[in-house]
């Protein structure tokens, strides 16, 4: 389904948009870091995708662009000094999703930068994102899901307005050169008076006061740039001696050195440093390897594979168990057999269909193997909660194409070609999704999930 933001049909921001927020963004890294370690996390991760080109372009990491920035200004309590083009962007994406045309769910998800609460805020960009993958927009179980929402907002804690953009990041003020003239132009260091009292060779009162407060703002700034130069600064041999006490644990100390702390705890607090930029490079390339599956599925089905998945989306739609009696069926025997068989003729005589199977299966595989990693890492981590959703979106999405995708064995899916564990994964997250736009009641017991397709 095509990206249609806010309902309409306008184009996705130019790059240097999303470019201009993550630079303004990392101006504010050391206060961002400080309000919210996650949301620095986060904003580190989206710059780092950003200098992928396939990446950046895509509509999903705009909108996460977006989002993220309306979530670093509500920390920070400021706007982040962007151009008016890409603040319109940001705005633009940020009260939208990926193929949303429900126009209370657009309301409700432009209402998100006057919420206080974080949660209820993934909530509605949550749900957005889901709604926006359904054909059917209007069912019964959506509409109860935003009366919820809707009395949800309502009932919501509003945020404070943001100040306007400062004009530089907190710390980083700029320092005028050492001889920038700080009074007056030439000519107007003192008052009418003063400059009448002169000329007459006895000055005011008021020159007088005006000329000591000069010169006492004069010798000032001379003595802290005098102080300035009188700062010791570290040598080469410092630094070599430095190296040597954090390795030995002791050893003399200058005496302009803070207190040395014990061994054992620079060692843990480097081994905990060491240990999370290892995970955070587990969840990257995790997440990066979820979207290099999603892509190359997407191309087979869209490419040289589009015949044959259409024809299987097709019976998927007329089949009473939906896509998996589809698959199932697709072996010697069974009663999709002639779809196996054009299947595996394609595979055979079709170059093209099937390199583009094959790089979809590998990389499928890929992601099969680091997102088995990737649940050790979240155990671990203070955002569990957050990197479980994140993930789990990005597992009905994969799972959702695996799924109706052959495998090379006859009446299985490309799913059940990854390992076991990663397959019960993704399987969770799709089949989540489906209850979640699934009516509960017994005459749905056995009705098939949305048609992935």
């Amino acid at each position: 389904m095509a990206d249609n933001d806010q309902g309409g049909s306008a184009q996705e921001p130019r790059q240097p948009a999303t470019q201009e927020m993550l630079d303004a963004a990392g101006r504010y890294a050391n206060e961002i870091r400080e309000r919210s370690p996650q949301l620095a996390d986060t904003t580190t991760i989206l710059r780092n995708e950003h200098s992928e080109p396939l990446r950046a372009n895509q509509s999903e990491f705009q909108h996460s662009v977006a989002r993220t920035t309306e979530d670093v200004e509500k920390a920070l309590g400021h706007q982040l000094p962007l151009s008016d083009a890409a603040r319109s962007d940001m705005v633009r994406l940020a009260g939208s999703a990926p193929g949303l045309e429900n126009e209370r769910m657009i309301a409700l998800l432009q209402s998100t930068p006057s919420i206080s609460n974080p949660e209820l805020v993934r909530d509605l960009r949550t749900t957005a994102q889901e709604i926006g993958r359904q054909t059917d927009q209007n069912t019964d179980h959506i509409r109860d899901r935003l009366d919820h929402l809707e009395h949800a907002v309502r009932q919501a804690d509003r945020a404070p307005p943001l100040a306007p953009p400062p004009e530089a990041p907190k710390g980083e003020a700029t320092i005028a050169p050492n001889n920038a003239r700080t009074d007056r132009p030439d000519g107007a260091d003192a008052s009418p008076e003063s400059q009448a009292g002169t000329r007459q060779g006895r000055p005011s009162q008021k020159g007088q006061e005006e000329t000591a407060r000069t010169q006492e703002e004069a010798r000032a700034q001379a003595a802290a740039q005098q102080a300035n130069v009188h700062v010791r600064q570290p040598t080469v041999l410092d630094h070599i001696n430095g190296v040597v006490r954090h390795v030995t644990g002791g050893g003399a100390s200058a005496p302009w050195d803070s207190a040395p702390q014990p061994f054992a705890g620079r060692l843990a607090a480097f081994e905990s440093r060491v240990n999370e930029g290892r995970d955070n490079n587990g969840l990257q390339n995790a997440e990066r390897a979820g979207r290099a599956a999603l892509d190359a599925m997407e191309g087979f089905r869209t490419g040289d594979g589009a015949t044959i998945m259409n024809r299987i989306a097709s019976a998927a739609r007329s089949d009473p168990e939906g896509m998996s009696g589809v698959m199932a069926g697709m072996r010697d025997g069974g009663r999709y057999q002639d779809l196996r068989q054009q299947f595996n003729t394609a595979l055979v005589e079709e170059k093209g269909f099937a390199s583009a199977y094959d790089k979809a299966a590998e990389a499928l595989a890929k992601y099969g193997e680091a997102r088995t990693g990737v649940e050790q890492i979240i155990a671990r981590r203070p955002d569990a909660a957050n990197l479980t959703a994140k993930f789990q979106q990005l597992d009905a999405e994969i799972g959702d194409k695996a799924e109706s995708t052959p495998s090379r064995r006859e009446g299985k899916s490309s799913l059940e070609d990854i390992s076991k564990q990663a397959a019960e994964i993704i399987q969770k997250a799709v089949e989540a999704v489906k209850s979640f736009f699934t009516p509960p009641g017994p005459e749905n017991a056995s009705r098939p999930g949305p048609s992935p397709i």
